[in-house]
């Protein structure tokens, strides 16, 4: 007898891990500084690159730019993020964390952390760190859609 294909197998339990981790940890943002997990991305993405455009996001998170429009509006009234002219073209506009955006990151991250621990508690160090060596290798094997200018390379 053949060896079971075990495609099927590693999509469903990918998609099912990721879909339930993701729900964790977006479930674990809201209770703790009321962010969704996209609205958190961003937090992140501006404190790690710095003041940026709004298409820069967009094209950073993957999605289009009226629905990162959106998330920032939101993130500006709740004074996470603020509006800045750009220093050297007049027309755009730079987003940048202020210092509550800054200690909501941080309270985000603890408590991300601290939720990631609590699924991977069971797991050896060297076990997270395979799993984290084979979780890292599938994106570089996943050919990019047709008429994507995506590399196949993981995007983090």
């Amino acid at each position: 007898m053949p060896p079971p294909d075990t495609g099927d197998e590693v999509v469903n339990l990918l998609l099912a891990a990721g879909h339930q981790v993701r729900h964790a940890v977006d479930e674990a943002l809201r209770a703790s500084v009321g962010l969704t997990l996209r609205r958190f991305k961003v937090l992140q993405l501006l404190a790690d690159t710095g003041p940026c455009r709004l298409r820069d996001l967009a094209d950073a998170v993957a999605v289009a730019p009226r629905t990162m429009t959106e998330t920032v509006d939101g993130l500006e009234s709740d004074g996470l993020v603020a509006r800045r002219s750009h220093p050297t073209d007049r027309r755009a506009v730079l987003l940048a964390l202020t210092p509550a955006g800054r200690e909501a990151l941080a309270v985000g991250r603890r408590r991300r952390a601290e939720t990631v621990a609590g699924f991977t508690r069971h797991l050896t160090a060297a076990q997270r760190n395979q799993l984290v060596e084979l979780l890292a290798s599938i994106p570089r094997h996943v050919p990019a859609p047709p008429g994507s200018t995506r590399s196949g390379a993981a995007q983090r």
